[in-house]
């Protein structure tokens, strides 16, 4: 899912284009333009489009050293290099002796190189290709459901990943479901052109215009290229296919070495602390993202709903499915007064919604109703019993990646679910 860069007030100049990154961005400092057969750094041709985000557009092009095909992140001139300083790092702490399953969880470097063009320099880095986002998978389904095995193992992986970048000094500081990719299948990356358009479809382009009619300047393409769509709705993915990619560390950071205190996570995964503390963020602002991201990946809807929220209703969600602030942000927050009754009691709502209620209708209902298994009471039990912690207000409250990888639901039941992603 793109964003737009924070801040941005760039006025509307070409008419919009859907599943196309903000033309206006196309300028000094923004995207570079990019068309189908471009070659970059002597080896790379561009063969289709795999999408975009705030900062960067990603192709897929075909390695001519190699015969393989790979992904290419071309940033925006003014992109901050964090993700590429962090995956880089990442890349060869995998590459050292011993590496391990976690280490495959998350984008390898394969190369990197910058291009220059008509709005600055680029920098480009080339990883394996993925095949969509667990968020693009549901929006793919008229269920938004994936199956319940598959859930588990997702579910594994992605506590494995975070707790291996933990482990390795950074907080992901952007995590949620949108950014857990699915990696493609063993074989792909050795399709010709031809059987990768026959497959999957030749590019298309929808042409680039002005709202006031005037010819494009030389800074941004003539045709618009649409993504392709090498995924499938979330019901049809099955356990051999699961296997998981944690992307997109453009906010991860080194607590022990720097002092973050904004967050930039969308508002339904950001931790309370960010709001109502004035200390840096740290590994459990994570884990709070985490257990939200566990939520969307089990259940039909998120576990707050935060269409068009603001600050104020995202706490009201909070306080309705986990009871009061700590007293200390209580009273700060000014909003209580028209919300909740002082003992947490909501104003001018006849209920809210419980945890546990929220389980029931986005978990348990919606898995009836479309003829999947629900969870079974021990299994419930032991998955709330591991939730529960990681939403704990307090982020100090909080358990960490590794203890959440001991606890029952995932020794019991996700682990055993990757164990046979990993032995197909």
């Amino acid at each position: 899912m793109s964003k737009e860069p924070r801040g941005s007030t760039v006025p509307h100049v070409y008419v919009p284009i859907e599943d196309v990154e903000k033309l206006e961005r196309y300028r000094e400092g923004g995207y570079h333009p990019v068309a189908i057969g471009d070659r970059f750094h002597g080896r790379y041709r561009v063969v289709h489009k795999l999408g975009h985000g705030s900062y960067s557009t990603i192709w897929l092009a075909r390695d001519e050293k190699r015969g393989k095909l790979i992904a290419i992140k071309v940033c925006t001139a003014d992109s901050n290099p964090r993700e590429l300083e962090v995956l880089s790092l990442l890349s060869r702490s995998a590459q050292l002796p011993g590496s391990n399953w976690e280490k495959t969880l998350i984008p390898l470097i394969l190369d990197t190189f910058k291009v220059q063009g008509p709005n600055g320099t680029h920098a480009c880095y080339v990883t394996s290709p993925a095949r969509m986002s667990l968020s693009d998978s549901k929006d793919a389904s008229y269920f938004r459901i994936f199956r319940l095995e598959v859930a588990r193992a997702l579910v594994a992986q992605l506590v494995l990943a975070v707790e291996y970048i933990h482990g390795q000094g950074f907080a992901h500081g952007d995590l949620h479901f949108g950014n857990a990719l699915i990696q493609l299948p063993p074989g792909f990356d050795r399709l010709s052109d031809q059987e990768l358009y026959v497959r999957y479809g030749e590019p298309e382009s929808e042409p680039i215009a002005r709202f006031d009619g005037r010819v494009l300047p030389s800074c941004i393409p003539s045709r618009a290229i649409l993504p392709v769509w090498l995924g499938e709705a979330s019901e049809d993915l099955l356990l051999p296919e699961a296997n998981l990619l944690l992307s997109d560390f453009g906010e991860a950071f080194a607590p022990a070495k720097e002092n973050k205190f904004d967050s930039h996570t969308p508002l339904v995964y950001r931790a309370p602390e960010a709001r109502f503390e004035a200390k840096p963020l740290s590994f459990p602002s994570d884990i709070w993202s985490l257990a939200c991201s566990i939520w969307d990946i089990i259940a039909e809807s998120p576990l707050f709903e935060g269409f068009l929220a603001t600050e104020d209703d995202m706490t009201c969600e909070h306080v309705d499915a986990l009871g009061v602030l700590p007293s200390e942000w209580w009273q700060q927050w000014e909003a209580r007064q028209r919300k909740f009754t002082e003992d947490g009691k909501p104003i001018n709502r006849k209920s809210f919604r419980s945890l546990q209620d929220r389980f029931k209708d986005s978990i348990q209902d919606p898995r009836q109703t479309v003829g999947m298994p629900p969870f079974e009471p021990a299994e419930r039990t032991a998955l709330l019993s591991m939730l529960r912690p990681m939403l704990s207000f307090k982020p100090e409250n909080r358990p960490s990646a590794k203890d959440v990888l001991a606890s029952e639901w995932m020794v019991k039941w996700a682990l055993p679910e990757y164990e046979k992603v990993k032995s197909c």
